[in-house]
């Protein structure tokens, strides 16, 4: 396994170092990285003096351990992640899996050390967007957060900024759009910052449709919701265990393991649960090899009409018409 032990910024001098660590060099905006590593385009495009935006559409040939490990802290990272293989985000031993059917968007802190493992076989499509945290606290300014709670968001003190989730239907259709244009184009660089600020749109405004919990976090706390939530998965085909006994197996009071858990993904245990065991029943459904009724014993719904039910709420489709949709 190859080991890259970087920076992110939205300064750019990390891009060299990077290059370099991975056997390779910059020429322009391009980084050009050795065959035997992977191949495609990993592509730095400063936006401006707040954004700079990585993009990597590349074939993984070799496992590659990335090992991010920041010298600032003013910025946050934004990362909107369809790699079709297996990726995992790594926090203290701890595995979170990402990519295009997982979580796939993730807005991390640059004060966290995160470990960014993809394997061979991979192909990996990722826009990662670096933003002053000065340019998202003015943004968030506008929205009618008070200046007190605003002060609470970006004391590093007080509050860390981290967050798991899976982007909006639009991000999706943004980030396809973008993808037909071919790097060769004189106007590849205007698309891409173009689309830089309409993801950065689309993901504050659907992050001011949540709720906000702030909280200085220790990375034990994140390692440890991780954790939780990799039992969850893991058990996903069976019956929600409870907070009584989630918050007893992270070693957390039930208050602050929901706050934590909410803070982290955005959602509560339940309906994080919830949205992963009906994700599992669009795929099984998209197999082909069951019926809805199949799939609603087969994870444990209440019966196949609950399941439909709570399908077209998440989805908005009913499992028949989905199909057609496939």
């Amino acid at each position: 396994m190859k080991e890259v032990v970087h920076p992110f910024g939205v300064e750019t001098d990390w891009i060299k170092e990077m290059a370099t660590a991975m056997g390779g060099y910059v020429k322009g905006n391009h980084t050009i990285v050795p065959d035997d590593v992977h191949t495609g385009i990993r592509y730095t495009l400063s936006i401006n003096e707040d954004i700079t935006v990585l993009l990597a559409d590349v074939t993984y040939h070799q496992d590659v351990l990335f090992k991010l490990r920041n010298d600032k802290t003013d910025f946050a990272g934004i990362y909107f992640n369809l790699t079709e293989g297996e990726s995992i985000h790594i926090m203290d031993e701890v595995s979170r899996p990402i990519g295009r059917w997982n979580y796939n968007l993730a807005i991390v802190d640059a004060q966290l050390d995160l470990d960014y493992l993809v394997k061979a076989g991979s192909k990996s499509y990722n826009i990662s967007i670096f933003v002053k945290k000065r340019m998202l606290r003015e943004y968030l300014s506008k929205t009618g957060i008070l200046t007190e709670v605003l002060d609470r968001i970006f004391d590093e003190e007080q509050n860390t900024i981290i967050h798991y989730d899976h982007m909006s239907g639009n991000s999706w259709h943004i980030i396809n759009e973008f993808r037909k244009l071919s790097p060769e184009s004189i106007s590849f660089d205007l698309f891409l910052g173009a689309t830089v600020y309409n993801l950065l749109s689309d993901y504050l405004e659907h992050l001011m449709n949540r709720e906000i919990v702030i909280g200085k976090l220790l990375s034990s706390d994140i390692t440890t919701i991780m954790a939780s939530q990799s039992i969850l998965i893991k058990d996903v085909a069976g019956v929600f265990p409870g907070i009584a006994a989630l918050a007893a197996e992270a070693c957390m009071s039930e208050t602050k393991y929901k706050k934590l858990y909410k803070k982290i993904t955005g959602f509560t245990p339940n309906s994080f649960f919830l949205n992963n065991k009906l994700e599992l029943a669009r795929e099984l459904l998209a197999s082909g090899q069951y019926t809805i009724g199949e799939i609603s014993d087969k994870l444990n719904f209440a019966n196949a009409s609950h399941l439909t039910e709570l399908f077209k709420n998440n989805f908005g489709v009913l499992p028949k018409d989905y199909l057609t949709l496939l």
